[in-house]
């Protein structure tokens, strides 16, 4: 299935593509977490896990308790991801497994998609840091254009919308709907994600 930004807004379909998404892109930061922890922190380790998936640690614990700021970043606003699918689920009805195999539905994922990179294993550590730096912003700005998209009821983000998300300090949120539920929760998280995100470039910076 193709997908335009000239298709009828549909609501309903836009929160269930935003549903995977944000599984896609909390999954996504997983990843990060997972390989940046054996990289340095439990390196002695790093030969038993080799592979995010194939050796998964369900456990949210065991990387609470990895001594690497940088990690904890990370994992701040995986969780805050997590937080904000299983918010969707409630809300919105969203049968999480159905939709991860619905071809109409991961279409609609691919609306905002920021770049995932796919091969992390390989990176370096400092490597990582940069690249998940880069990912971090990609997927508040994908939020935003959702939270965009739900307040002109269109697919299509007017260029004054994305001038004003330029914008420094608390201003970039002002054009969208202070009264649409959705809007309102998307932009708490934008606003955490972006606190974690100007915390890990004072990390970097150091």
């Amino acid at each position: 299935m193709k997908i335009s930004r000239n298709d009828p807004f549909d609501l309903n379909l836009c929160m269930r593509g935003l549903g995977v998404l944000t599984t896609y892109m909390h999954s996504h930061i997983y990843e990060f977490v997972y390989y940046m922890t054996f990289k340095r922190s439990m390196k002695s380790y790093a030969k038993d896990f080799t592979h995010a998936w194939e050796q998964y640690i369900a456990d949210n614990e065991f990387f609470e308790k990895i001594d690497d700021p940088f990690v904890q970043n990370f994992l701040k606003a995986q969780n805050k991801l997590v937080d904000f699918k299983l918010e969707l689920i409630l809300r919105f009805g969203i049968e999480e497994d159905d939709d991860l195999e619905n071809e109409v539905i991961i279409a609609q994922a691919e609306r905002f998609r920021p770049y995932l990179m796919t091969h992390k294993r390989s990176k370096s550590y400092k490597k990582l840091k940069l690249y998940y730096e880069r990912t971090l912003e990609g997927i508040i700005e994908c939020l935003y254009f959702y939270a965009c998209a739900i307040t002109v009821q269109s697919y299509k983000i007017p260029l004054v919308f994305k001038r004003q998300f330029q914008l420094e300090g608390e201003v970039w949120g002002r054009l969208l709907n202070q009264d649409d539920n959705s809007v309102e929760l998307l932009k708490e998280l934008i606003t955490g994600l972006k606190e974690d995100l100007g915390s890990l470039r004072l990390l970097i910076k150091k």
